[in-house]
C-alpha cells in the first residue's frame, strides 16, 4: 500500500470514530468540523505524507478535550503516523 492509500484509511478510521463521538460529544463535533476540510483533500489525494499533524493537540495533549477518548487516540496516533510519513 502506497503512503497515499495509508493516509487516506486511517483518516477514515479517524473521521467514522470521531463522527460516533461528535454524537454525544460536543468537543468532538467541533474538531470534527475542524477537521473536515482535511479530510475531504486526503480522500481527495490532494495531501500527501509528510505533512505536519496540526491537529494533534486535540487527541494528545492530556489537557485536550478529546484525550479521554483511548480509540479516538489509538486512531489519531495511526492517522499521524501516516500523515507525517513516519516509517513503520
Amino acid at each position: 500500500m502506497d503512503d497515499v492509500n495509508q493516509l487516506q484509511e486511517k483518516a477514515r478510521k479517524l473521521r467514522t470514530l470521531l463522527a460516533a463521538h461528535a454524537a454525544t460529544d460536543d468537543d468532538a463535533e467541533m474538531v470534527l468540523g475542524f477537521m473536515t476540510p482535511l479530510f475531504q483533500a486526503i480522500e481527495r489525494g490532494d495531501i500527501t505524507p509528510p505533512t505536519h499533524d496540526e491537529y494533534r493537540w486535540y487527541f494528545a495533549h492530556t489537557d485536550a478535550p478529546l484525550f479521554k477518548y483511548d480509540d479516538l487516540g489509538e486512531a489519531h496516533a495511526e492517522y499521524s503516523h501516516a500523515l507525517e510519513g513516519w516509517t513503520s
